[in-house]
């Protein structure tokens, strides 16, 4: 695989023929709509295996509420979900766009291309608000996929782990890949995706590896809407020429997150953030080594790589790391507005600014264009670095915090409980 780090070009190339080969998972298939009361997985693997090996073509899921879990899906066919339809997955991942793992395993260079899962008419949802917040779930991960659209989803969540969508590089971790045609997505677009009740620690997509993709129209209530934390212990993990347009964040920690660990990426363009009630609406971290990582030395992305356009909007339901809020100018200032989440290390709290840059060995290009609304404190001051934070002991704050706010009511129940509620698509 060429990386190309000086040029920024990312697409799906619709491929999708309307007249072609077009099959109903209900009618020629034997879908049962039973509101997800039996795992119908199979129905759907044997489908997308016969149209794949007719040369491809279309495959449909009229509305009605099923359920679906690991299923991987083949060249050159495109689920087409009715808008509307619900999918509850039993555990794991509802869609995989990769090679099976015995595949993965004869030809690690193995890999899927011409594919798609979309909604028609509005979108489709994946329903797993039954899950908990250290409960293990994933809407979709792609890999060995290559020319791949995913558009028009909503994911219903309740705060559990992994991102609804996961873009990873290949099973590779020692040899080098650079030789091979695909060793991560590659060629994709992900848009007019919404994702509700995402985690604090995860978020709608994150990108351990991913190349020449194009993200736009990115919703998310709570975690990060945008996650480009792309180190792992894995040499090959990276991400390159990625353009990404119109990503929001509400109650969350922020719609951007870059964090490089030790990977070596390209150039990563982004135009258009807005955050609502969030911690941020862009964080930047710097360059490190994780202690068991092959690479031992501080990651970086392109120094072309761009951020522009931002707007924050102040809130105090945001998702908020404890040490973060020595970013405030006094503690008066959150103490009395802080839940604390099961996991003890976030809280719900206050928004602090537009934007977080952390990078000391690397640098990227934050525009101009940064817009504040409604903040009490740092409105002149839109980019804070780690040297802005107050020179206080977060652990000694914490305690203090604890002592004055004893009562259940300064306890998030975000994630312990399970309750239902309605989504609809984000009016982008």
């Amino acid at each position: 695989m060429l990386v190309f780090v000086t040029t920024v070009s990312a697409q799906y190339k619709e491929v999708m023929n309307p007249k072609g080969l077009t099959k109903s998972l209900n009618k020629d298939y034997n879908l049962k709509d039973d509101n997800a009361k039996s795992d119908q997985s199979e129905k759907l693997i044997k489908a997308i295996d016969e149209i794949s090996n007719k040369g491809g073509g279309i495959l449909k899921i009229a509305k009605g509420v099923y359920s679906f879990s690991g299923v991987s899906l083949k060249s050159n066919v495109h689920v087409v979900l009715e808008a509307g339809t619900v999918i509850k997955p039993i555990g794991g991942v509802v869609f995989v766009l990769s090679t099976e793992r015995k595949t993965e395993k004869k030809n690690p260079k193995e890999f899927i291309e011409n594919v798609s899962i979309r909604g028609e008419g509005g979108a489709f949802i994946i329903d797993y608000h039954f899950r908990k917040y250290k409960d293990k779930q994933r809407a979709i991960i792609a890999s060995m996929v290559k020319n791949f659209l995913i558009q028009d989803m909503i994911v219903k969540d309740n705060y559990s782990v992994y991102c609804g969508i996961t873009l990873a590089p290949s099973g590779e971790k020692v040899n080098d890949v650079k030789d091979w045609e695909v060793s991560r997505p590659t060629n994709g677009t992900i848009r007019n995706i919404s994702h509700y009740k995402a985690s604090p620690g995860y978020g709608l997509v994150q990108c351990h590896g991913a190349q020449s993709v194009h993200f736009e129209n990115l919703y998310a209530e709570g975690g990060v809407s945008f996650r480009l934390e792309v180190g792992a212990n894995n040499k090959n993990v990276g991400v390159f020429d990625l353009t990404a347009k119109n990503i929001i964040n509400k109650n969350g920690r922020c719609a951007v997150m870059l964090g490089p660990h030790s990977a070596k990426s390209g150039i990563i363009k982004v135009d258009g953030v807005t955050s609502i009630s969030s911690t941020f609406a862009v964080t930047i971290g710097d360059g490190g080594v994780k202690k068991d990582a092959p690479d031992q030395t501080p990651g970086y992305f392109h120094k072309d790589s761009s951020i522009d356009n931002v707007l924050a909007i102040y809130g105090e339901s945001a998702q908020v790391k404890g040490p973060t809020l020595l970013e405030f100018p006094k503690v008066e200032d959150y103490f009395d507005l802080l839940k604390v989440f099961s996991d003890g290390k976030f809280y719900e709290g206050p928004s602090v600014t537009a934007v977080h840059y952390g990078p000391t060995t690397y640098s990227i290009n934050i525009g101009k264009n940064i817009k504040m609304k409604g903040f009490p404190h740092l409105n002149d001051k839109p980019v804070v670095t780690r040297a802005d934070a107050r020179k206080a002991s977060w652990g000694t704050e914490k305690k203090e915090w604890k002592k004055a706010h004893p009562g259940n009511e300064f306890i998030s129940d975000k994630g312990v409980l399970v309750k239902d509620y309605t989504v609809k698509a984000y009016a982008f």
